[in-house]
């Protein structure tokens, strides 16, 4: 059984991993309208990751690293030496922190982008969220054999996992989407009963058990 004690949903990072949790949700609906171009499109990004593009690319980042270090090494060296000359130590510094950063793209895979419809999307879920009190509500969710119960107070909602569609996970949140597209977000902070590791994996198990693709 996994029980969330629902709490404020108050931290500021929850509206980026919100708006990348609806991002994956996109995502995950284009891939099921639009298989073909998606099988294209992986295969593409695996080129981009794995093949020589980016071993080209990270080379360059590299080249272009070490030139700006060493320009920036070039210029602050006489920046500091008496009489010293801000202008030649700030662009000095300047250059080498450039390189530093061409040196963390050499290394760094870009992320997806979050599409701006997604960020409006997740800002207005969360406003819904932050309007409520939650420490006096007295809500609960929890998850049994049976299905998904949302209580608060005397007020009792049972969900069957069959109604459940879909599951995502980021570093703090999960999102659920049941009843056609009623969204729940709960915080894995909330957790107060079950394993935080297994709980994708087990309501998956569920819905799936109950007939949901």
């Amino acid at each position: 059984m996994f029980l969330f004690q629902i709490s404020n949903y108050d931290d500021p990072a929850l509206d980026t991993e919100t708006a990348e949790l609806l991002r994956q949700r996109l995502e995950a609906h284009s891939r099921s309208a639009l298989p073909g171009m998606w099988k294209v499109t992986d295969r593409m990004n695996t080129y981009a990751k794995e093949g020589p593009g980016r071993r080209k690319r990270q080379g360059r980042y590299r080249v272009y690293a070490g030139i700006l270090i060493a320009l920036g090494i070039f210029v602050l060296v006489p920046g500091l030496m008496e009489p010293r000359n801000p202008a030649l130590i700030f662009a000095g510094a300047a250059a080498i922190i450039a390189g530093l950063l061409e040196l963390l793209l050499a290394r760094k895979e870009k992320t997806a982008a979050i599409p701006a419809s997604c960020k409006k999307e997740a800002e207005k879920l969360l406003q819904g969220r932050r309007a409520i009190d939650w420490r006096n509500a007295e809500a609960k969710i929890a998850f049994d054999e049976t299905g998904m119960t949302i209580s608060s107070g005397e007020k009792r909602e049972t969900v069957p996992y069959s109604q459940i569609s879909e599951v995502f996970e980021s570093d703090r949140l999960w999102l659920l989407l049941y009843s056609g597209e009623k969204a729940l977000l709960l915080q894995k902070k909330d957790l107060v009963s079950g394993d935080a590791a297994s709980f994708t994996a087990r309501i998956l198990e569920k819905t799936k058990g109950d007939g949901v693709e």
